[in-house]
């Protein structure tokens, strides 16, 4: 015949052990995650380039069934009001402002802040000299992470580059 005073102490032993238990499952997932962790932001970041290249390439087919116009008004399931977005003579989203100008190409493709998860993500217009003339010409905003991962969009023919991860 067990005791009261036997009883609480297996009790407390059977709850020591499944404390310890959880104690070490959560030590192990959080480990887990932070290996992950990079994983998981060029994942992320992988599956914003693929829709900032699929609202590229969306506009520009609704620029050529609208004959061609300036701007581009898209509809879109949870707003009643189109977007309207600035294009370039070729159909590709642009804008005529001088400063800042992949950053507002990003909050008309995105309709979202920078950032991925808890990471800032940053846009940097890149021009190219490499032509004959030696003419700088309207460039590439490149969007990249701390981490180093980054794509293009190309302004001129609309290209977006897979994700890139520097090391």
């Amino acid at each position: 015949m067990t005791t009261n005073s036997e009883k609480r102490e297996k009790s407390l032993a059977e709850f020591v052990v499944i404390i310890a238990l959880v104690g070490v499952m959560m030590a192990v997932f959080i480990n887990y995650f932070v290996k992950s962790e990079g994983q998981f932001s060029h994942a992320g970041f992988t599956t914003l380039a693929q829709g900032f290249n699929t609202k590229v390439s969306t506009v520009h087919a609704q620029w050529l069934m609208d004959k061609q116009p300036n701007i581009v008004l898209l509809a879109s399931f949870n707003k009643k009001v189109k977007q309207a977005i600035p294009v370039n003579s070729v159909g590709w989203i642009d804008v005529q402002q001088k400063n800042l100008a992949c950053q507002a190409i990003w909050q008309l493709v995105m309709e979202t802040p920078m950032s991925l998860m808890k990471f800032s993500i940053s846009a940097i217009e890149v021009h190219d000299n490499t032509n004959e003339q030696n003419i700088q010409t309207k460039g590439q905003c490149r969007y990249t992470l701390l981490d180093g991962s980054y794509f293009h969009y190309n302004r001129v023919n609309g290209k977006v580059s897979k994700v890139i991860k520097s090391n």
